[in-house]
Order: structure tokens, then C-alpha cells, then sequence
């Protein structure tokens, strides 16, 4: 299973740069072991707050990784605010501000895309030319060593070895599918990864090569970790998905760690992702962002299924959740991992940021455009309430001073009325 990485994590030794021809070449440390770091959902605009700069710095800084993975989502895309003026250069100007401690630890990154950077106003062709302009950019989804469905596979050695101890792939996961539910892995990926998974394992004395895979949206077979029950049964979550209508709550047997906070968001259609990891034997572990406060690990038939926490400030999170995970691999034994969820409120706080500050700049149950629209129009509404008391009050006091005036007029200077001549 795994082991649970205290609070007194080490550094890494053996960080594997992305430069010249060894590029892909990754390998484990000379700790024998591989850290893989998980930025998932940032979800932002051109007006990043300096809460998720901050928390992305702390945690690079804190907990080096081998490589760190951008797991979808990084862009808030259907937002109104990334359209304000010129959209292709907002989605650029925000997604330079995310990469920037990434950019700074020249750890080795890749990406793969969420079902929402496909609604931002730049395409995802455009998004790759982006992150394909950073030195340390390892391969990104239909760019740099990329299939053309958006899939890649990075193998990770042993020093001094030619053959690899383990391999990670990464599959896009598309975004929606006609009838509006979220899409999947398509067909073509999967038959890729078999020729793959073929591939090492007769390079391997027709072994399997262990291996973990990362995509944004879950895989269907994630509801096997949770158990239905009736609809109105306390703490039921409504299904999504492959699970739609119905209701279920977390099997506790099947989840080893973290939490099932909002219901897993899957596709309805499956494409049979899962059922090669099965028949290929080789993959021990799936990791998918996507459902922002969801923090758990759990096991069906054999392969770990776990959701990494969203790390947006912009978007919806919870602070007992939002933050990255990181997952540790020893070269002896890569299925026996270790992992860590690291929390951003481990660095920021209302009382060290400021607690305005930290309101306006954190989405918790109210999108922080929300409430600053809310807070806009309340101080409309309050300047133009106050501009129509005070001229009421105005023209009540205007008209009770010519009342006043009125009676106070002697007699003799009152207009005198014509005698009626009947």
C-alpha cells in the first residue's frame, strides 16, 4: 500500500533538470527516490491574487520535487473576467504569473489540460506554445512530446541504468461531451497505452513495468469507491456521471486516506482506461484533479484512485483542503510510495495576509468576483439611498420653511381678495 509522509518530510536529493538532449531522461535521486509535486485546478484570471504565488512558493521551496505536474484546469476559462478587453493576452498574462515559482525552481514541469482551459478565450494549440516557451517545460499535452491525442509517457530511471524502474503517463481528458457531461479519455489514448505498456514489458524480460497515470477528470470506476444508498440518506452525495441518479456516501473500507467532500465528477462514458490497467498489470496508481475539495486515496482491484486537492484561490476550494499533493517513489520498490497533502494555510492566513484582504481574495462558498459585484453594488445602492433621503429630507425642509414663512406673513401683507360684486 503506501506510507504517509510525516510533517518532517527531507529534501530531495538528485532533481532531474530538463536540459539538452537528456531532457526525457529522468532519473531517480541518489536517495533512490522520485518526488512528483501536483498543481492541480488553479483555475485563475488575469487578476491572480498573491495568496496562490504565495502558496505555490512555500510549498516548492519546502518540498522539492523531481517534477512538477500541472493537472488541468489551470485556467479560470468560461469566466467573464478573463474576456475583459484582450482575452488571448489575459489568459497568457495569467498563466505567466502561475509558472512564475515554477519557473524560478527550474524543477522539470509538464501539463496536461482541464475540461475548462478548453472554454478559456485562447485556444489549447495557443496554451502550448505558452508553456513550451519555458526552458523547464518537459512535455505538455498535444505539444512537446506529445502524441497527437494529447497523451505522453515519461520513464523514470535508476542512475546508471538503461533500463527504467517505473514509467508516468499522462492522458488529456478533453472537457465535455455533447449531451453536456464531462468527457474522458478517448478510445485512441487507450490503445496507445496498451502499445506502450507492450512495449516496456518486452523490454523488461516480459515483465511489467510499474507505473502511475495523472489526467484531469477521473475515471469512471472511482464510484466504486464510494456505496450507494437510498436518495435522503444523511451525508449522501448526488452522483455525477457514470453515477447519475443516484446517491452515495464513501466505502471506508476502499478509502485509505483523505476525504470525499463533494461528489466524484467523472464521465458518463468510459472507454475502457481502467479495464487495460487491469489487463495490462501494470499500473498501480491513477491520479485526477477536478473535484477541488476532494482529498482521498483509495484502492479497486489492485489500483490506487486518487484525487489531488485544487490549488485555486480564484475558484472554489475549503481551507482544510486546498493546497497540492505530492507523491514519493523509492527505485526498490515504486509501488510501495509514499504521500503528502500540503496545505496553503500552512503559509497563509487572515492575520497574515490581512482578513479583508484574505476574504476578497479567497473563494470558499462565494466566488470572490461575486462578492466583490456584491460588495460594488451595495455601496451603489447605499450612495444612491443616501442621495434620495437627503433630497427627501431637503425638500421637507424647504417645504416647511415656506410653510413656516407663510405664517409667519402679517395680514396687512397678505394678498387681499376682490370684493365678489354679486
Amino acid at each position: 500500500m503506501i506510507l504517509m509522509l510525516g510533517v518532517c518530510l527531507l529534501p530531495l536529493s538528485g532533481v532531474a533538470h530538463a536540459e539538452g538532449n537528456d531532457a526525457l531522461r529522468l532519473n531517480f535521486g541518489d536517495d533512490g527516490r522520485f518526488t512528483v509535486l501536483i498543481l492541480s485546478d488553479l483555475q485563475d484570471t488575469q487578476f491572480t491574487t498573491e495568496l496562490v504565488v504565495s502558496g505555490e512558493t512555500h510549498v516548492l521551496q519546502d518540498y522539492p520535487a523531481d517534477l512538477i505536474v500541472l493537472l488541468g484546469d489551470q485556467l479560470e476559462g468560461p469566466s467573464p473576467v478573463l474576456r475583459l478587453g484582450d482575452g488571448a493576452k489575459n489568459c497568457e498574462d495569467t498563466l505567466r504569473t502561475l509558472l512564475a515559482p515554477v519557473e524560478a525552481t527550474g524543477i522539470p514541469f509538464v501539463v496536461v489540460f482541464g475540461n475548462h482551459d478548453y472554454e478559456a478565450p485562447i485556444s489549447i494549440r495557443e496554451q502550448v506554445k505558452i508553456f513550451e516557451s519555458y526552458d523547464n517545460c518537459l512535455a505538455v499535452s498535444f505539444g512537446k512530446n506529445s502524441t497527437e491525442d494529447g497523451a505522453f509517457v515519461l520513464p523514470i530511471y535508476p542512475k546508471g541504468s538503461e533500463l527504467p524502474a517505473m514509467a508516468l503517463y499522462f492522458f488529456d481528458s478533453g472537457s465535455y461531451l455533447a449531451n453536456g457531461d464531462y468527457d474522458t479519455v478517448s478510445a485512441e489514448q487507450v490503445a496507445w497505452y496498451n502499445e506502450q505498456s507492450a512495449a516496456f514489458r518486452a523490454a523488461n524480460d516480459n515483465r511489467a513495468l510499474p507505473s502511475a497515470a495523472f489526467c484531469h477528470i477521473p475515471v469512471p470506476e472511482v464510484y466504486q469507491l464510494l456505496t450507494e444508498v437510498p436518495k435522503g440518506t444523511k451525508g449522501a452525495l448526488k452522483g455525477v456521471g457514470v453515477g447519475k441518479g443516484k446517491y452515495y456516501v464513501p466505502n471506508e473500507t476502499a478509502i485509505f486516506t483523505g476525504e470525499v467532500n463533494e461528489a466524484p465528477c467523472p464521465s458518463s462514458e468510459n472507454n475502457g482506461l481502467f479495464d487495460a490497467y487491469l489487463a495490462n498489470g501494470d499500473m498501480f496508481l491513477t491520479v485526477n484533479g477536478h473535484d477541488h475539495i476532494n482529498s482521498f486515496i483509495g484502492s479497486v482491484e489492485g489500483v490506487d484512485i486518487a484525487n489531488a486537492p485544487g490549488s485555486s484561490y480564484t475558484s472554489y476550494g475549503a481551507e482544510d483542503t486546498r493546497g497540492v499533493r505530492l507523491f514519493r517513489f523509492s527505485e526498490h520498490n515504486v509501488r510501495d510510495y509514499e504521500t503528502l497533502h500540503v496545505l496553503y494555510s500552512d503559509y497563509n492566513t487572515p492575520q497574515s495576509y490581512g482578513p479583508i484582504r484574505y476574504y476578497f481574495s479567497t473563494t470558499d462558498g462565494i466566488y470572490n468576483a461575486i462578492k466583490i459585484a456584491l460588495c460594488i453594488l451595495v455601496v451603489v445602492a447605499a450612495i444612491v439611498t443616501t442621495i434620495i433621503v437627503l433630497s427627501v429630507k431637503a425638500k421637507k425642509r424647504k417645504a416647511a420653511a415656506l410653510a413656516a414663512a407663510q405664517e409667519s406673513t402679517p395680514d396687512a401683507a397678505k394678498p387681499v381678495e376682490p370684493n365678489d360684486p354679486k
